[in-house]
């Protein structure tokens, strides 16, 4: 870590939004968690407004609004988040790519992701699970200790190392929180994404009386600050 520096965390934009938006909707989050360093990153693949967008985020500065996954001609998706290059290049790559391209810095110690943003959260932190499983080595200042997935739903974007013999993927054991609101129409999506992937022992999961939204109101993003400090010491305790 650069002396001074302070301990960065990689955010990911939900589905038909952008590095902007999501920023703006993490502006009292930030505030007060000064200890760290928020990054916001945009996804490769344009596509229309996600829901609860517009016309909030209907100004130029927040456009245009992007996606994490293609979908081929039938419809299916490509999971892995490829198709904005060589054909055998992954999603997740090209955010470790995109993180390595900040630079010099404090050390990367969690992830962040709205919505769909939370899969690539998840993507990332089995692609280093994986990689740390196999006996490869890392990068000095590039792993995650936590992440924190906020109104999530669906599997973790594959890449190249997350896969085992079978095909299924893994769950995580890297300590994760998980936000979920009562109202979201995503919240059984959510909560199965939280069941299928990640390590019980490991994640901690909170329910709170809110739609699709990150947290706005002073006393829930207050309660957001205490549970992302939690785990984030909770991860030094673990690893």
């Amino acid at each position: 870590m650069v002396l001074g520096s302070r301990p960065r965390i990689a955010c990911f934009h939900g589905g038909g939004s952008s590095s902007a938006i999501y920023e703006v909707q993490c502006d009292q989050l930030i505030r007060s968690l000064s200890e760290f360093e928020f990054h916001f990153f945009d996804a490769p693949f344009l596509r229309d407004a996600g829901p609860g967008v517009l016309p909030a985020f209907g100004m130029d500065i927040y456009r245009p609004y992007r996606t994490w996954f293609l979908k081929q001609e039938d419809g299916t998706e490509l999971e892995d988040g490829s198709g904005y290059g060589d054909p055998a290049d992954d999603g997740i790559e090209r955010v470790w790519e995109m993180m390595r391209a900040k630079g010099k810095g404090g050390d990367w110690v969690g992830a962040m992701g709205f919505s769909q943003g939370t899969r690539v959260v998840g993507g990332l932190l089995l692609d280093q699970q994986r990689r740390k499983e196999a006996g490869l080595s890392f990068e000095k200042g590039m792993v995650l200790k936590f992440g924190v997935l906020c109104m999530g739903g669906a599997a973790p974007m594959v890449s190249a190392m997350s896969r085992d013999g079978s095909g299924e993927l893994d769950r995580i054991s890297i300590p994760t929180l998980h936000l979920h609101g009562l109202r979201d129409q995503n919240l059984e999506n959510g909560r199965k994404q939280l069941a299928t992937y990640y390590d019980p022992k490991r994640a901690k999961s909170w329910e709170i009386d809110y739609h699709h939204a990150m947290p706005w109101f002073k006393a829930d993003v207050a309660d957001l600050v205490t549970r992302f400090r939690q785990i984030s010491e909770y991860s030094k305790e673990v690893q």
